[in-house]
This record gives structure tokens, C-alpha cells and sequence, in this order.
């Protein structure tokens, strides 16, 4: 796995999400929610290759390292965040239609502050925990 890429992916992971939490933030979803559906697309582009790659095999060869200490964080943290990606796909399926924004804008904005929590909850974790390790 390729340290620098996933380092990478989420600087873009973390720039997409500002940018729809600024659009809700500034308000007018009705006008905007084409363009909120396609930031989410692009998102969710980048966001389930990267959890794709981390889940299926960076986590599982650090759980196997022989650094004790690597392998114990890995799978720790692999534990604590292992729906993420189930809960993000869920999330897209709702939310990458401009109509499904429209028809429920408070839930729209509800469902993209608990999602958007999680995924920076497990960026800054694995930057601050695991990634400072490998």
C-alpha cells in the first residue's frame, strides 16, 4: 500500500467534504442540490476506492505485522471504524440525487453532519494514530 496515496486521498477526501458542508452551511439547498448530488458523487469516487483499499488490505497486512504495537492499533482501530464504509454507501444511495436532497432537506442536513463526522473522525485517527506508526 502506498503511504503517500492514501496520505493524499485524504487531503481530497477532506477538501470535497468542506466544500458540501459549506454549501449546506451557506444555505439554499433547493437551488444548490444538483451540484450538492454531484459534489457527493465525486466524493463518493475517491472515498470507497480509498476505504476499499485501506479495509480490505491495509488493514488486514498491518493487523499481521510483527510490530505488536502496529498490529494492536491496526486492529483496534479496524474495529472501531468497520461500518464506516457500509454506512458511507448508504448515505451516497440516499443523497446522489438532487431529488432525494429536495424531498427531506433537514434529514439531508442531519444524515451529512453524522456521516461527515465519522469519516473526519477516522482520517484524523488514522493520521494521528496509525499512519504515524507505519
Amino acid at each position: 500500500m502506498n503511504h503517500d496515496l492514501l496520505k493524499n486521498q485524504h487531503s481530497i477526501i477532506r477538501q470535497l467534504i468542506q466544500e458540501i458542508e459549506e454549501e449546506i452551511r451557506l444555505g439554499n439547498l433547493d437551488r444548490k442540490a444538483f451540484d450538492l448530488s454531484l459534489k457527493i458523487s465525486k466524493l463518493s469516487g475517491i472515498l470507497v476506492l480509498h476505504l476499499k483499499s485501506e479495509d480490505d488490505y491495509l488493514y488486514p497486512a498491518l493487523k499481521n505485522s510483527k510490530d505488536e504495537t502496529l498490529s494492536k492499533t491496526a486492529e483496534q482501530l479496524y474495529q472501531e471504524m468497520g461500518t464506516l464504509s457500509a454506512e458511507f454507501l448508504q448515505y451516497k444511495s440516499i443523497y446522489m440525487s438532487a431529488t432525494k436532497i429536495k424531498a427531506d432537506i433537514p434529514q439531508f442536513i442531519e444524515g451529512s453532519k453524522e456521516i461527515f463526522s465519522a469519516l473526519k473522525n477516522r482520517l484524523n485517527t488514522e493520521d494521528k494514530k496509525l499512519y504515524q506508526l507505519i
